[in-house]
């Protein structure tokens, strides 16, 4: 592990934003935003023309690029902005998704068995934590054409694969499960202190 960085990660709209925000409020965390919204920010009215409370429906011109209709495109870009992020990141950081994030939205949006990672990929950091936040299903909100209870059953299913993915790849996963943001950014406070005590222990330095 080269440096210790923490990871948040889950389905849309299962509080990690606002808990890491508490985090930083707080307790001084730094944090680090997720590259899919970076992505979506610096591509602007490209990523436009999908109205929310509608049914997805593919937009086929060449200016467009959005995560649904350039999945391949948006996912090397979401990746490339993931190692921006982990590179400026320092000891103890917080990232919000971690590289494996990105991979799980192109594989459930493509269909495909496994992601097309170039030759020598990945080349991203260790994390010394993952912690995957449990769905809650009255933060949930329609959209996309989607009822709540199937919005928040798709973000079961997705947490289901983003775990598999992160144990998979050999990370430590806890699960912050339902709570209020103060006892979820305890879970988290609580176990990277943990983390860094003992890497201070077996530090040479």
């Amino acid at each position: 592990m080269s440096k210790p960085l923490f990871v948040a990660t889950g389905a849309y709209s299962c509080g990690k934003t606002t808990t890491l925000r508490h985090l930083a409020s707080t307790r001084g965390s730094r944090i680090h935003g997720e590259a899919h919204r970076r992505v979506l920010d610096e591509l602007g009215a490209r990523t436009h023309g999908h109205a929310p409370d509608a049914p997805f429906r593919p937009i086929d011109t060449p200016e467009h690029l959005c995560p649904m209709c350039r999945k391949r495109e948006f996912a090397a870009r979401v990746l490339e902005t993931q190692k921006a992020i982990e590179a400026d990141a320092r000891d103890g950081d917080w990232l919000e998704r971690g590289y494996l994030d990105p991979v799980e939205y192109y594989l459930r949006t493509s269909g495909e068995a496994e992601y097309p990672w170039p030759e020598g990929e990945p080349a991203f950091e260790r994390y010394a934590l993952v912690f995957l936040f449990a769905v809650m299903p009255e933060l949930q909100q329609p959209r996309w054409g989607k009822s709540r209870e199937a919005r928040a059953a798709e973000a079961e299913r997705i947490n289901q694969r983003l775990s598999a993915l992160y144990r998979a790849a050999g990370f430590e996963v806890i699960d912050v499960g339902p709570g209020t943001v103060e006892e979820r950014a305890e879970v988290l406070a609580s176990r990277a202190r943990h983390i860094e005590r003992a890497i201070l222990r077996t530090s040479p330095w």
